[in-house]
């Protein structure tokens, strides 16, 4: 029969391996003495310290080459950012500014897009986006083509840039005789920012600005009306 001391540490070594074993490895940042960083999980920290890179490659250190480890934050194993492919954006939100139309009043609106195009890589993504902008005298359908980039692959908030130009068809309803209302040239530009809760899924927000012409045809005489807006968009993307 075993002595009891002997089977105390038998079944403390059996637990914390069973502890050990159930635990994922850390992932740090490993800042040696001279002078570079490698990042990755541990595997061993004693006696050398055991590290595996993003690309599988396993490194070895010395405690004596390493000056400081880092923990980093786990990243999130339901997110996967999207290198390429097809991706759908929705968004909506306020026209921002004070403008007045011909008639004195004030055109506020709301606008309306959803665009859809392919991801050719972090930096690059064009689409095409059609939506709704309803301003208080005027009704637009745009058009556009749409650029967008990302400025970062890693992590779950994606900071982004969009470029949009085309043309919005005025759709706003005429019971007017004599009185017609034309559309125009549309662009945009402005930068946001992706929320992504799983996959390549996420929630974003963005700011910038927003350019619309019109036309307004009155007895024979037409006029071109600019509106200037700060756009606010807010949706989910995929």
């Amino acid at each position: 029969m075993k002595p009891f001391p002997q089977k105390l540490f038998f079944v403390i070594t059996l637990f914390y391996s069973t502890l050990t074993f159930g635990q994922s490895p850390q992932s740090v940042s490993l800042y040696l003495k001279n002078g570079s960083i490698i990042r990755g999980k541990i595997l061993q920290e004693s006696p050398v310290y055991r590290i595996e890179t993003y690309d599988q490659s396993q490194w070895v250190f010395q405690p004596s080459e390493i000056e400081k480890a880092i923990p980093l934050k786990s990243p999130n194993p339901n997110i996967k950012y999207k290198e390429k492919g097809f991706v759908h954006y929705t968004e909506l939100g306020p026209l921002a500014m004070s403008n007045r139309a011909s008639n004195g009043v004030t055109t506020s609106a709301f606008s309306f897009q959803t665009t859809n195009g392919y991801k050719f890589n972090q930096w690059f993504y064009t689409g095409l986006g059609v939506g709704a902008d309803l301003y208080a005298v005027q009704t637009f359908v745009p058009v556009v083509l749409s650029l967008r980039g990302d400025f970062s692959n890693t992590g779950d908030k994606i900071p982004f840039y969009f470029l949009e130009g085309g043309y919005g068809f005025n759709a706003t309803s005429n019971d007017v005789d004599n009185l017609r209302f034309g559309g125009g040239t549309t662009f945009a530009g402005g930068i946001g920012l992706k929320i992504l809760f799983t996959n390549n899924t996420g929630f974003v927000i963005g700011a910038g600005y927003r350019f619309q012409r019109s036309s307004v045809t009155q007895l024979n005489i037409e006029k071109n009306e600019d509106f200037n807006r700060l756009t606010l968009r807010a949706g989910f993307s995929f």
